[in-house]
């Protein structure tokens, strides 16, 4: 696993935990998180509002990582995003997210997420393992 893939792991994982701290310290200090509806956040104090901001509105929101490639300070993440909004219901949307990374950190995410209908997510469900990680160019 490459230096990248390691960092884009540990993101997952800290953002299925939500451990705020961890996540805003995956983030280089000049972040930028680019939405899907191409809304910028700059900055750390932005990325930390833009998690807690969520983690508030969907109390069990995961990701769920299903495939992962970075190498030379760049990597892709697809992953199948799940939570339950107080009084919205369930939401899910899958998606990509472009990640360019500097000094081991994450400086920008670009965030491609749509919303899945429910018999379209079953289906994805069944077609895509869990986690396959590209193996580096030669």
């Amino acid at each position: 696993m490459t230096s990248e893939e390691e960092l884009i792991t540990r993101y997952f994982d800290a953002f299925n935990r939500h451990d705020v701290e961890e996540v805003v310290a995956c983030f280089h200090p000049d972040a930028v998180l680019v939405g899907p509806n191409g809304k910028r956040l700059v900055g750390l104090a932005e990325v930390r509002r833009s998690y807690e901001t969520e983690f508030a509105l969907f109390p069990d929101a995961h990701c769920e990582l299903r495939l992962c490639t970075g190498n030379n300070g760049r990597g892709v993440a697809e992953s199948l995003f799940s939570g339950t909004r107080s009084r919205r219901g369930r939401i899910e949307a899958i998606g990509a997210e472009v990640i360019e990374m500097v000094d081991g950190k994450i400086k920008e995410i670009r965030d491609y997420h749509q919303p899945v209908p429910a018999s379209g997510l079953a289906r994805t469900r069944r077609q895509t393992p869990a986690h396959r990680a590209v193996p580096e160019a030669a």
